[in-house]
C-alpha cells in the first residue's frame, strides 16, 4: 500500500473504525515499529500507538467514538445571563456570575453572551447612546469636505488670521473616559436610560 506522506486525520479516522485494527496489530506481531507500521499503512503513528495501547489493556479494538462535553449551565442559566446583561449594560462577566452564583469560569459567561447575540463595546455617551464604533467617512462625506475646502481655496492671510476653528470635544467628570458595556449584535447604537448615565457623568462642549 502506498504510504501517504501527510494523511488526513478524518479519513485516518475513519479507516481505524473499519480495517486498520486488525492489519496493525499483524504487523505488529510480525516484528514492525509503531513507525514502520504507520508508514507502510499510511496512518498517523499516534493511531497505531493508540490501537496497541487498546489491544494490550482490553483485548478489544472497536472505536469508541468520544463524548461530546457535557454544558456547563442549563438553559435556564444562560437566560439569566443573558437578562443580566441587559438589565445592566454595564456589568461584566465575573458581576453576571457572581450575582448569579454559577459555578462556571468567566469565559463561559461571556461565551453564553455571544451566543446570545450580544458583544461587549467601549465608547462616550452621545444622546443617551453608545456608539457600536466610529462612523466611517462615507463618498458624500469626502465631497462635502473637499466643496467645504474648495470654497475658501482663494481666500488670503487676511482672511484666515481671523478665522477661529474650533470642533467638538468631549470631557469625562469621572477618570473613565469611555463606558464599556455590552449590547446586541447588529446595532449602531446601544440605548442607555437617564439614570444609567448619570452613574458615568459625561459633558460634551
Amino acid at each position: 500500500m502506498k504510504a501517504h506522506s501527510s494523511p488526513d486525520v478524518h479519513m485516518d479516522r475513519q479507516r481505524t473504525q473499519l480495517i486498520l485494527p486488525g492489519q496493525i496489530i499483524a504487523l505488529r506481531d510480525i516484528g514492525l515499529s509503531i513507525r514502520a507500521i504507520a508508514h507502510q499503512l499510511g496512518v498517523l503513528p499516534r493511531t497505531v500507538s493508540k490501537l496497541i495501547q487498546r489491544w494490550e489493556e482490553t483485548g478489544n479494538l472497536t472505536y469508541l467514538a468520544r463524548r461530546p462535553r457535557s454544558r456547563v449551565t442549563t438553559t435556564q442559566e444562560d437566560e439569566c445571563i443573558r437578562q443580566a446583561a441587559e438589565e445592566n449594560p454595564f456589568t461584566n462577566a465575573v458581576a453576571i456570575r457572581d450575582e448569579l452564583q454559577l459555578n462556571v469560569s468567566n469565559e463561559t459567561v461571556r461565551r453564553r453572551l455571544h451566543e446570545a447575540g450580544m458583544h461587549h463595546r467601549s465608547g462616550m455617551v452621545m444622546n443617551n447612546q453608545v456608539p457600536a464604533s466610529k462612523e466611517r467617512l462615507t463618498d458624500q462625506h469626502r465631497a462635502a469636505r473637499l466643496a467645504f475646502a474648495r470654497q475658501y481655496i482663494s481666500e488670503g492671510l487676511d482672511f484666515w488670521s481671523i478665522v477661529l476653528f474650533s470642533g467638538e470635544k468631549t470631557f469625562a467628570s469621572t477618570n473613565h473616559g469611555q463606558i464599556h458595556l455590552w449590547g446586541q449584535n447588529n446595532t449602531r447604537y446601544v440605548k442607555i436610560p437617564s439614570f444609567m448615565v448619570m452613574l458615568k457623568p459625561i459633558n460634551s462642549i
